[in-house]
């Protein structure tokens, strides 16, 4: 699957993958991935991503990592979605490391008309590396077929997948032949007096499903 980007950075044309396979994206402020009544709308964050069609997606998965300086300094993995149908606005979910009231924490953003927020902190390592993975992976019913949940998971060290959202909405009513887009975004809503807010990413995986 060919990989894309977006809302790139002067300072950071070639975001990767380098030869260990990762990836380093620079946000300047103020950038975000987020909407909120009456009339916010953003989404010009910095992304690299792959399009694939609704039916081929299973799962993704990536580590971001970087020096969470300044409040709402983030970066992770992201998943946008088809309108719903009779509408042109996006619909998505972001999840990673977000920074706030000084400590790196997990969040969790889902939008359909308006977004929410909400944060989780993070183990005592991966507080002081400022690193986490986190996992998407639509769900199977209990026949076996694909589902409209898509679940967010944070993953241990040890591999250990802590379930952390359903978002129950993300595949209903939807045309399985539409794209999606998945992948790795980092933003920086808030100025200071650093230039850019750089994020490192490895591991990055995108698993399509066999059937």
């Amino acid at each position: 699957m060919e990989l894309k980007t977006a809302n790139l950075v002067p300072s950071n044309p070639s975001p990767g993958p380098d030869s260990d396979g990762k990836f380093n994206l620079h946000a300047v402020s103020p950038t975000d991935i987020w909407r909120k009544p009456p009339a916010l709308d953003n989404f010009n964050a910095p992304i690299i991503y792959r399009s694939l069609p609704i039916s081929s997606f299973s799962s993704a998965r990536v580590t971001a990592s970087g020096p969470w300086k300044t409040l709402y300094d983030q970066g992770g993995l992201f998943l946008t979605l088809p309108p719903k149908k009779g509408s042109t606005q996006k619909r998505w979910v972001k999840s990673g490391i977000e920074l706030y009231e000084g400590r790196p924490m997990m969040s969790v953003v889902a939008a359909d008309e308006w977004a929410d927020w909400s944060l989780l902190p993070l183990s005592k390592g991966d507080e002081e590396k400022g690193s986490m993975t986190v996992e998407f992976e639509r769900d199977r019913e209990e026949d076996g077929s694909w589902g409209t949940v898509l679940r967010v998971r944070l993953v241990g060290d040890d591999g250990t997948k802590m379930p952390i959202r359903e978002v129950t909405w993300a595949f209903w009513d939807v045309d399985e032949s539409e794209e999606i887009w998945i992948g790795m975004y980092a933003a920086k809503p808030i100025s200071d007096e650093r230039e850019w807010l750089s994020v490192d990413f490895e591991d990055f995986v995108v698993e399509k499903r066999e059937s």
